[in-house]
């Protein structure tokens, strides 16, 4: 025996609602392993609006100082970081997470 079409419609939409609530589950359980990323991309996005705020006389010459730097030696740009590496670390070590952002 066949249920009547509205029927068949409110089934097909309670069954579409249950699943659409266990993928979203699902996505806020594996989204949390990208929260690292996330947030060292706000930082980076903080960074550049600190950085426009100045005026341009300063962020110019300061940008074609460090373009000039890396045109010389372009490796410095794959070595940079790995210099780097040690300091940020140090200040992880220091500097405690901010809570509430």
């Amino acid at each position: 025996m066949h249920l009547p079409r509205a029927e068949q419609l409110r089934q097909r939409r309670l069954s579409l609602r249950g699943r659409s609530r266990l993928l979203r589950a699902r996505f806020g359980v594996q989204a949390e392993a990208l929260r690292p990323l996330f947030a060292w991309a706000d930082r980076v996005q903080d960074a550049w609006r600190w950085l426009r705020g100045w005026p341009p006389q300063l962020t110019l010459p300061l940008a074609a100082v460090a373009g000039l730097w890396l045109a010389r030696r372009p490796s410095r740009l794959l070595s940079l970081p790995l210099r780097l590496l040690p300091l940020w670390r140090l200040w992880q070590r220091f500097n405690p997470p901010r809570r509430g952002r």
